[in-house]
């Protein structure tokens, strides 16, 4: 996953992300305007056989990637301009796998929001540490993962819209009311290859994760980027939200970060960015890059 020569100077300008698994771009609602303000246009894109509503019977990771992959050769069809390029949750992972394909002459760097690197939160059902069994015996098909409180927030006028929504049948801000276990065990898959390519990375990235994450812990979060380059790695950790940083309590405060992050890439030469300047607790860094 090197970095290409072959770059405009600039800050970009442009923000793709991915969404969640299963879900939509109503992800990133909340974000847009503030991101618009900052001068950046965020892009959300729809991808065949893994948004809500496309969902390929069938489908595996690795065609997700290569739909994800098709997405983001249009938009690189469209324009020229460099952008950065992240997601949320297995957004995130989707965003590293497609990287990897084929170099990407416009990518500037990652923003990782929420990233998935493991299904171990505090939220989660208890009967899902058993789904190795399901797994190995191939009953996956008739189990799925349900939407429950506290629907990825600490917000609870949040936590009500996601109600309402759920209840007139509609694909929430959160993602779908369920997910089936075929589709679970996919990201899981997806999510350990991207582990195994975060050693390659070259690219500067930005991770926000919540302190309090019921979906994937801290803890696993910060000993994967063990693996990523020093120098090239800014942790923010988000203290008063759940998973669904872009639309809990800190959301804003997540918009002005990634603001910060592309504002940083102006003009400066892969490979050889230690951004300090972004770091918001040299201790989460420090551990991030140590234990």
């Amino acid at each position: 996953m090197k970095s290409s020569d072959s770059l405009w100077l600039g800050r970009p300008s442009r923000l793709v992300l991915f969404h969640g698994l299963a879900s939509s771009p109503k992800e990133f609602g909340f974000l847009t305007h503030p991101m618009r303000r900052h001068g950046v246009r965020l892009i959300a894109p729809e991808v065949p056989g893994y948004s809500a509503g496309l969902l390929a019977d069938g489908a595996t990771w690795r065609d997700w990637v290569a739909a994800a992959g098709r997405c983001l050769d249009e938009l690189e069809a469209e324009s020229a301009e460099p952008y950065v390029l992240g997601g949320l949750c297995t957004g995130s992972m989707l965003a590293l796998a497609v990287a990897a394909q084929r170099p990407r002459p416009g990518l500037r760097g990652f923003a990782l929001l929420s990233p998935l690197f493991a299904y171990n939160g505090w939220a989660l059902p208890w009967w899902y540490a058993l789904r190795p069994i399901a797994y190995a015996t191939g009953i996956t098909r008739f189990f799925s993962m349900r939407e429950r409180e506290p629907y990825g927030l600490r917000n609870e006028r949040m936590r009500q819209l996601i109600r309402q929504q759920m209840a007139a049948g509609e694909t929430s801000l959160v993602g779908p009311s369920s997910v089936p276990l075929t589709v679970v065990r996919e990201s899981e898959r997806l999510s350990a290859h991207v582990r195994t390519l975060l050693p390659e990375l070259a690219y500067p990235v930005q991770v926000q994760h919540a302190r309090d994450d019921e979906i994937c812990r801290l803890s696993s979060v910060r000993r994967e980027l063990e693996r990523v380059p020093t120098g090239l790695l800014s942790l923010h950790v988000a203290e008063n939200s759940y998973h669904m940083i872009t639309a809990d309590n800190d959301r804003h405060l997540v918009a002005d970060r990634l603001s910060a992050f592309m504002q940083g890439l102006d003009a400066c030469i892969l490979d050889s960015v230690p951004f300090a300047h972004d770091i918001s607790s040299e201790f989460d860094v420090a551990e991030a890059a140590t234990r």
